[in-house]
Formats: structure tokens, C-alpha cells, sequence
């Protein structure tokens, strides 16, 4: 065994309490062959008893010691200078990495600084913050543990950075390989003084890209080009391959290319890279906001087919009523086209409207829009729009999906997609008039006094004739019954089962997966309760609460607000209700395409269409000739949206993206009903969309088939909120959101369910864990994350 300096492959052959993790782990790399720049490790037996008690700054090295070091110095070519580690024997270990505990001393380039820096690392195990971690940790009773110190040749890097190969302590089939860089010296980075760029790669080859980032595109390997990054990264799956578990790895590159500084396992999980990803819209100089369906349906990454058939037909429909036939705003300098667009996988509306550049067109615009809304919107949604849908839709049910031609299929597809398309664009007409009643209400009632205190228009606009509450009463008959079930479930889905949970069809209806309703049927049954809220407080009813609006003039005008606003909440519920009827038979559709793509061998399952783009899939149907490469290319873009998935999409993109109009912003009103404070560690912030205060546990269900977790009264924690939601609502005490604001639909649902409800939260679901308690607040729109004793 060797008793005095060693190089570094040779201390990948000694004992841990001889030369500590550090350098055993950069031994065990260079004997692997890895680009380890070179050095040479001082073990433990080098330095007497008293090493890095000394005050005086001495290296606490044995007398033999120093010539030996001084030998290996003027050895070591580096001519950038050497940096100086420490290499504790509890360093870098599978158990616990002492990451940034010990002493790192850069750029030595005298043998006098050399020893002084020795002895700074000596000295570092004996350090205040040092004993804290060990104490944290369940090694305070072993006391400082002995060190060994690394000498390495520096590297002069255009950039350095950290990697983990994994997400955690053992590698998961989806975790990503995370890259953070800074130009220059890493330490910058790992000190915490520099804001690094980032990238985040797939484990598997050819190690795609996760996020599309400027930094990743420019060092990453793309087609003409080859960056540094994927090799780098096939680099870190090699070493994680070598050294038996997922690693943290420092590195450099310089002109000669990567260089490996540290290898040390990963010993607790990475949080989530929910900051991964340039946002940033695809055509340079757009402005794009979360709004409307946006904000309230999709609050998931869209699935391809989605992003490139439905969606752009229902902003297109949309943006028909106010701008205009395509052709006629393609020619208008005020409406920027495309209107829709995807950002990270989210969906996004255009909002750079140049209106101070062109204030006649806006007058026309503006009258236009309003021209619209003020139409007799309801009659032709009652009297066109929705007969058209109902007709329609009976239309396409008379043939078996089986005995179509994929060509009819796909003309079937597209006639439902059509409709639909024309019946949400008229929506956007009645929506103006259910969300101004709704806030006018909400004014009058804020500025009765003390008659209408504490009254709000969430208590005056439920009722039992609202669907929400027939699809509860329904949902109670067949927990009554047991020996039914099957019987009046199907019912059920007959008439309630098209809602959706997200308006991508790539997400299964409850005619699908009714796993949710079962659950919520077993729940009722087990607790003996059901219907919204519990049972009634007598004198707590809307016709009990429109009592209080008082009479006279002034009460007049309350109850002709009430009145108005009521009407509308009616037509909101009915109308949101028909919205999605035709989602089941374009899912089907899709579904049958998709099994005709695996019998010809081109996809793994029927699901995989919905991760072909519109036009590939048109491309088959027309001219029957697939791409032999759909198989990977489906596998990376559902793996890409399942990372996609943790992202956090701000309101806009860019960040500080405004509207204004002839000098005045005017954002708020493109975002209306969404609220914005400052979070804090132990509270969010969001809207206020449903009176009262819940305190209780949270169940966090990122999933619909993670409904029968939901036990009675706990916080239900979620990404959005669609009124196909609605029975998972009854257990719940409180409702907490990703998004959505006080106008959204799911507000609506929260609001006639009578539980308090903050939406529009965004970090929700990756803040905040199940079992945590809370204090929702549906008045102030803030969410507590309670300290238990």
C-alpha cells in the first residue's frame, strides 16, 4: 500500500479512509479512461494528528511530506494553475456528498500558496457550517472526519457546469439528464453567484432535447452542427454506467474539449426542472398570453394532433365573429396572424396587436368586436349553433367507425371538428355577458352595506336546477343502489359523460375511463353522505339570499343586476354543458384511425395518433404511406410532453409583455378574472373565485386516475378545473388550482358546489404535497402551508 503521495489512479485502488471520495472517485475515472485533467491526491497518512487545527495557516503536513509534494508539483504540468481540494473521508459517498462543505482553493501557481492552500482545506472540517451538516446529517458523533486534499491541474473553460445524469438516487424511466453552465470558471455556479443557462436531455439516444432552449440549441448537437452537449452528455451516461448509480458531475470544456472535475453519486432528488425552457414565441417580436381557453381548458402541453387540428379551428372560429374571414385578416395590419400558437408545448393566444399604430382601424375593429357581442348572441346560439351540433352529431352516428373508409373517418373527424369550432366561437359572445353580469352583481352586492355584507354573488347564482347539481343528484341515485349500478351509470355517461377533463382528446372522457365516477359512487356509499356541500343549511339558499337585496330604488336595482346576472349563469351552465358533446366522437374517430396504424405496422398503440401531427396523419389517409420512423418519433414527443408536463407556463410571453392602447395598459383586461401577489415560503397566492376559509389536508391529483385517493374533506389540489370535475368536487373541502381565475369555468363549478376555492395558483401542484395542511382562503385568494409542531 502506498504510504506517501499518489497519482490519481492510484488512489482509485486505496481504501476511501485512506484518500477520501473525492479522489478515489477521480481515480476511478481515470482509470476508467475518462478525460480527468491530471493531479495527484495527498492521503490522510501525509498529514500529522493536528492538521487543520493550526491557526497560524500551516499545511499540517509530515516533514518527508513536503519534498514529496514539491516533487509532484514541479512534475505536474498545469499551466493554468492548479486547484486545491479537499477530500474528506465522508465525501462524495453514496450516503452523503458534503457538496460545498469543505475548502476549494483555484489558480495556485506558487508552491507557497500551494501549501497555504493545503492547509485552508485542513482547516475547513473543523469549520462551524461544516459540524451543522454532519449534525443534520447523523455524523456529529463521529466528530470532523479525516481529510485527504487533491491537486489538480486547472483547465482555462470557455464554459463549466454540473450534470446529473438522473433525477434522484436511482434512475426512473422518464428522468432527464440536467445540464446548468455558466461561461468561465464553474465555481461561479456552484457557489450559487451566477444565474446559469440550462438544458435538459432524454437518458435515452439520441438524447434529444427536452425544453427548447437558446443555449441548448446553440451548444447542443443539431443537424449541420455539432455542439458539445450530447457528447458531454453521453460522457455522464458513461460514467454513471462505470461507477454503478446516477451521478452529480462537474465539468469543463475548453478547446480541447470536455473535461470531467468530479464524479460524486446523487444522494437525494433533484427538484423538478420547472425553470427549463426559453420562453419564447416562435416567430421573433410576438407577444403571446395564456387567456381564454388557454388558461381554462388547457392547462396541460397539447398533444400534436390537438396542436395542429382542433385548436387552430377553434381560435380560427374565434377570431371569425370580430376579425373577420381568414383572408380578410391575413390582409389587416392589426390582427397578427397566426392567433394561436404553442410555447414549451402550452397553448397561447397572440396578443401584439399594434392598435396605437392604426386608431381608425381600431375604432373599426373595436365596433366590430362589440357589434358581436352585442348581437342577439343567445338566440343564435339557441336558435343555429346549437340545433346545428345536436343535428350534426346524430348525422354521424348512424355508421359503425368500422364500416368507414379511413378517408370517411377522417371527413367525419373534421365535420365534428367544424361544429364544435362554430359552437365555441359563439360562446366567446355569451361569455361576455355571463362574465359582465357576474361582476357587475359582484360590484352591487361590495357596495350594498351593511345589507348585503358579507353576501356574494357565488351564493345568489346556484340553484338546483343547475346541471352540475343533476349530474350530483344523478351520481346519488346510483350510490342508492347498488344493484343498479351498472344500469343507471350508464345513464349517467349517456347524458353527462361527454365533459371532459381537458378539451385535448388526447385525454380520455369519462365515457373512456369512468374510474373517476366509481370512485365517487365507492366514496358516498362508504361515507353515507352525498350531493354539493353536504346537506343544506336551511335559510342559506340563493331565494333566502336574494331576500337581503332589499327593496326600493336602490333594492330594484339590486334584484334587476341579480335578475340579469342569474339569467346569464343559466345559459353558462347550459351552454358549457353541449360544448363538448361532439369530443367523444372525434376521440373515437382518432382511436379507430390510430388501431388502422397499428395493423399496418406503423404505430405501437391506438393512442399514438394523437402524437402524429394533423398533417401526417391527412398524408396516410390520402396516399396510404406512413413513415416507417413514426414509432420513435411518437415514443420522443410523448416522452417530450410528459416533461413538458412540469413546467410552470407564465400568463405572457415574454414576461414583461403589455398591451397598450394610445398610452394606457390595458393587459388586465386580455386577463381578466386573474389575480397576481408576491408568493411566500409558507403561502401562494391566486384568485379568489369562491367564498370562505377550509383548513385541511391536501390531496395533490395530477391525474384522473389518481381520483379515488380524494378522502372526504381533504383539499383538493389540481392543475385545472372543467366541469367534468364536478363529482370529484363533492368530497372535497377546498379546491386549489394551477389555473384559471375568478371568471373561469371552473370557478363556476367551485362556486355552486359552496366550498372555498384560489385558482390560478400555477406552482400548486409542484409546491405544495399530499398530506400537507392548508388554509385555503376563498376570499383574500391565498393558500397557507401550515407549520405542524
Amino acid at each position: 500500500m502506498a504510504e506517501g503521495v499518489v497519482s490519481l489512479t492510484e488512489a482509485a485502488g486505496l481504501p476511501v479512509e485512506q484518500v477520501g471520495g473525492k479522489a478515489k472517485g477521480l481515480g476511478r475515472l481515470v482509470a476508467a479512461g475518462f478525460p480527468v485533467p491530471p493531479g495527484f491526491c495527498l492521503p490522510v497518512k501525509v498529514f500529522a494528528a493536528s492538521a487543520g487545527r493550526d491557526k497560524e495557516g500551516g499545511p499540517g503536513l509530515l516533514p518527508d511530506a513536503v519534498t514529496e509534494v514539491r516533487a509532484r508539483w514541479e512534475a505536474l504540468h498545469a499551466p493554468h494553475g492548479v486547484a486545491v481540494r479537499s477530500s474528506a473521508t465522508s465525501e462524495d459517498g453514496a450516503v452523503s456528498s458534503a457538496a460545498g462543505q469543505y475548502e476549494s482553493v483555484l489558480g495556485v501557481r506558487t508552491f507557497e500558496e500551494l501549501l497555504a492552500a493545503v492547509g485552508r482545506c485542513q482547516r475547513s472540517r473543523h469549520s462551524a457550517s461544516a459540524g451543522v451538516y454532519r449534525d443534520r446529517i447523523g455524523l456529529a458523533d463521529d466528530g470532523a472526519p479525516a481529510m485527504a486534499v487533491v491537486v489538480q491541474a486547472m483547465v482555462d473553460p470557455t464554459w463549466a457546469g454540473v450534470l446529473f445524469t438522473a433525477e434522484g438516487p436511482a434512475a426512473e424511466a422518464g428522468h432527464l439528464v440536467l445540464v446548468e453552465a455558466v461561461e468561465g470558471l464553474g465555481s461561479r455556479l456552484v457557489d450559487g453567484v451566477a444565474e446559469p443557462e440550462r438544458a435538459a436531455f432524454s437518458r435515452s439516444e439520441p438524447h434529444a432535447p427536452a425544453f427548447s432552449t437558446a443555449f441548448g440549441e446553440r451548444m447542443g448537437e443539431t443537424a449541420g452542427h455539432k455542439g458539445p452537449l450530447r457528447s458531454l452528455v453521453r460522457t455522464a451516461l458513461a460514467v454513471e454506467k462505470a461507477l454503478g448509480a446516477p451521478q452529480d458531475i462537474e465539468w469543463a470544456l475548453d478547446s480541447t474539449g470536455i473535461h470531467l472535475l468530479q464524479a460524486r453519486p446523487i444522494t437525494a432528488a433533484v427538484p423538478r426542472p420547472t425553470r427549463f425552457g426559453d420562453w419564447v414565441g416562435e416567430v421573433q417580436g410576438t407577444r403571446w398570453a395564456r387567456m381564454s381557453i388557454c388558461d381554462s381548458w388547457l392547462s396541460d402541453p397539447l398533444s400534436p394532433l390537438f396542436a395542429t387540428t382542433l385548436f387552430p379551428a377553434l381560435i380560427d372560429r374565434w377570431a371569425t365573429n370580430w376579425g373577420g374571414p381568414t383572408e380578410q385578416r391575413a390582409r389587416s395590419p392589426l390582427i397578427p396572424e397566426p392567433m394561436h400558437g404553442t410555447v414549451n408545448g402550452f397553448a397561447y393566444l397572440r396578443f401584439d396587436f399594434p392598435l396605437s399604430q392604426h386608431p381608425l382601424r381600431t375604432l373599426w375593429l373595436t365596433g366590430r368586436w362589440l357589434g358581436f357581442h352585442l348581437s342577439p348572441v343567445e338566440r343564435r346560439w339557441r336558435e343555429e349553433v346549437l340545433p346545428a351540433l345536436r343535428d350534426g352529431l346524430e348525422r354521424v352516428r348512424d355508421t359503425p367507425l368500422a364500416d368507414l373508409t379511413s378517408a370517411e373517418v377522417l371527413r367525419r373527424i373534421r365535420t365534428v371538428e367544424e361544429l364544435s369550432a362554430r359552437y365555441w366561437a359563439v360562446i366567446g359572445g355569451l361569455a361576455w355577458h355571463w362574465n359582465a353580469s357576474e361582476w357587475l352583481l359582484g360590484a352591487v352586492l361590495a357596495r350594498g352595506g351593511r345589507r348585503t355584507a358579507g353576501l356574494t354573488a357565488g351564493a345568489l347564482l346556484v340553484g338546483e336546477g343547475r346541471l352540475a347539481h343533476q349530474a350530483d343528484r344523478a351520481l346519488d341515485r346510483v350510490a342508492a343502489d347498488p344493484e343498479d349500478e351498472e344500469r343507471l351509470l350508464d345513464a349517467y355517461l349517456r347524458r353527462f359523460g361527454h365533459l371532459v377533463y381537458s378539451l385535448d382528446p388526447a385525454e380520455p372522457t369519462a365515457i373512456d375511463d369512468p374510474s373517476m365516477l366509481r370512485s365517487v359512487i365507492a366514496g358516498r356509499r362508504r361515507d353515507g353522505t352525498g350531493g354539493p356541500g353536504g346537506m343544506p343549511v336551511p335559510g342559506s339558499g340563493p331565494a333566502d339570499a336574494a331576500r337581503r337585496l332589499g327593496r326600493g330604488p336602490l333594492g330594484r336595482v339590486r334584484h334587476r343586476v341579480y335578475r340579469w346576472a342569474n339569467h346569464w349563469s343559466g345559459v353558462r351552465d347550459e351552454a358549457l354543458h353541449h360544448f363538448t358533446l361532439g369530443w367523444p366522437f372525434m376521440r373515437a374517430g382518432y382511436l379507430e384511425l390510430g388501431r388502422r396504424l397499428v395493423g399496418a405496422g406503423l404505430l405501437d398503440t391506438d393512442e399514438d395518433v394523437f402524437y402524429l401531427t394533423g398533417e401526417e396523419l391527412a398524408g396516410w389517409v390520402g396516399a396510404d404511406a406512413g413513415d416507417a420512423g413514426w414509432r420513435d418519433l411518437v415514443r420522443e414527443r410523448r416522452l417530450r410532453r410528459q416533461w413538458q408536463r412540469r413546467l410552470d407556463p407564465p400568463d405572457v410571453v415574454p414576461a414583461d409583455a403589455r398591451i397598450v392602447l394610445f398610452g394606457s395598459d390595458i393587459t388586465s383586461l386580455a386577463l381578466f378574472g386573474v389575480e397576481r401577489q408576491e408568493d411566500r415560503a409558507d403561502e401562494l397566492s391566486g384568485s379568489a373565485v369562491s367564498p370562505g376559509s377550509y383548513t385541511g389536508r391536501a390531496r395533490v391529483i395530477q391525474e384522473i386516475s389518481e381520483a379515488d385517493t380524494l378522502e372526504k374533506g381533504e383539499v383538493l389540489v389540481v392543475r385545472q378545473v372543467t366541469p367534468a370535475w364536478a363529482p370529484l368536487l363533492a368530497r372535497a373541502g377546498a379546491v386549489v388550482a394551477d389555473v384559471g381565475g375568478a371568471l373561469s369555468h371552473g370557478s363556476v363549478v367551485a362556486r355552486e358546489y359552496g366550498i372555498p376555492a384560489v385558482m390560478g395558483v400555477r406552482t400548486a401542484t409542484s409546491r405544495i404535497a399530499s398530506g400537507t395542511l392548508l388554509t385555503v382562503d376563498g376570499d383574500a385568494g391565498t393558500v397557507q402551508l401550515r407549520v405542524e409542531p
